[in-house]
């Protein structure tokens, strides 16, 4: 995110203040900001209420507006600005049962998971920091806003996000809200497999997913969490902690189902592309256990899925493989073809060839082509093909 996104916050917050609106940045942003990280996005949380908003700036959009939520698209780059609000009770345990608008910000922050996130910037930057989360922030403490028990009562999904939070930040979850996560871990069973993926994504690439793990079993959360469970366990600890930050996230879902026994089922919800990546990883970890990568197996398995399984190879100290990307690199692309389409040649060379009818012969001798082409007992051009494709046909009889 650019600077271009505080300075479009603090119009918005501006204009908001000459029409006599209280308004602040708030939220993850004001947090990054502090610790000096880049932020992914700027949220503005106002007292007026949405109708007001979308009366003073004319390109909004709704985009969460039972929520009091308007995108306001112009000035760019478009901010969420949010009407100030206290939450109901959370009888599922993963969103409010209403929300009621109201004129207090620190009844605003007062709702919020976290002090570090329950900061507010006032349009002449100065800060408004009721619970004392910059204070937390200079100590690396992450502590619940307020009795962590009702918070995590009030949506589960928070003790999983100040797990992402200690792994993200290396900061310390503060006692008082870390037995509260294991009072109510059993309730993060409530939470939507989608909204725990999402987290579980961000903790795969935060760079302590050993401490993710290692949090999540201390408290609880593993026991109610599908496969963590079985991955977790002192013998593991160790190849947890040198995951450290994978560049796709499926690198953490592979080492996931190969800890827990790669099991059936796709519990996670993984979308297809990412299923055929962690199918791949595996197939490249397995080879890697075993041997160093053939020219085979760099033809049919993507460089990502070789470099990812070569990396959990050697994170379990089972690896016959390089882990080097620039060794992974070379040797596919010293591949003569990068698939079948690149032969010089084609099926029904075959039959005119030799004069038989099409049939499951012709994929068959296909497959033996490539595989003497890329192997390199083969040149791939259209003369030498034919002379070792009749000699093969002829010693068939």
């Amino acid at each position: 995110m650019t600077e271009k996104h505080w300075q479009s916050a603090f119009e918005i917050v501006g204009r908001l203040r000459e029409a006599g609106f209280e308004a602040v940045i708030v939220g993850g942003a004001v947090r990054d900001r502090l610790m000096g990280l880049p932020a992914h996005d700027v949220d503005v949380a106002t007292a007026a209420l949405p109708e007001e908003v979308k009366a003073i700036f004319p390109k909004t959009a709704d985009v969460g507006i039972a929520h009091g939520t308007v995108m306001v698209l112009d000035p760019a780059p478009p901010v969420e600005v949010t009407t100030y609000r206290t939450e109901g009770t959370y009888t599922d345990h993963r969103r409010p049962d209403h929300v009621e608008y109201v004129t207090s910000l620190k009844e605003d922050l007062r709702r919020r998971d976290f002090t570090m996130n329950a900061i507010a910037i006032r349009g002449d930057g100065s800060l408004y920091d009721p619970f004392r989360g910059e204070e937390d922030i200079m100590r690396g403490i992450i502590r619940a806003v307020g009795k962590p028990d009702e918070r995590f009562a009030e949506d589960a999904l928070r003790m999983l996000r100040a797990v992402r939070f200690a792994a993200k930040t290396g900061f310390e979850i503060e006692a008082g809200t870390k037995a509260a996560i294991s009072r109510h871990a059993g309730s993060i069973r409530h939470v939507s497999v989608e909204r725990v993926k999402m987290e579980m994504d961000k903790i795969w690439t935060s760079g302590r997913a050993g401490l993710a793990v290692q949090l999540m079993a201390e408290t609880g959360l593993a026991r109610h969490l599908p496969l963590m469970d079985r991955a977790f366990s002192g013998e593991t600890l160790g190849t947890w902690e040198k995951f450290d930050k994978p560049e796709r996230t499926v690198e953490g879902w592979a080492l996931l189902c190969f800890l827990a026994g790669e099991p059936d089922g796709n519990p996670y919800k993984l979308s297809n592309s990412e299923k055929r990546s962690v199918r791949d990883i595996l197939a490249a970890f397995r080879i890697g256990r075993e041997r160093p990568y053939s020219r085979m197996d760099a033809y049919r398995l993507p460089e990502t899925a070789l470099i990812a399984g070569a990396r959990l190879a050697n994170m379990t100290g089972e690896a016959s493989v390089s882990a080097e990307p620039g060794a992974i690199s070379r040797l596919k692309n010293s591949l003569p073809i990068s698939s079948l389409k690149d032969l010089a040649i084609t099926g029904n060379d075959l039959i005119k060839w030799c004069g038989k009818k099409g049939g499951p012969w012709v994929k068959e001798w296909l497959a033996n082509i490539e595989e003497a082409v890329v192997t390199g007992h083969l040149d791939n051009n259209r003369e030498d093909i034919k002379g070792w494709f009749l000699n093969g046909i002829e010693s068939e009889g």
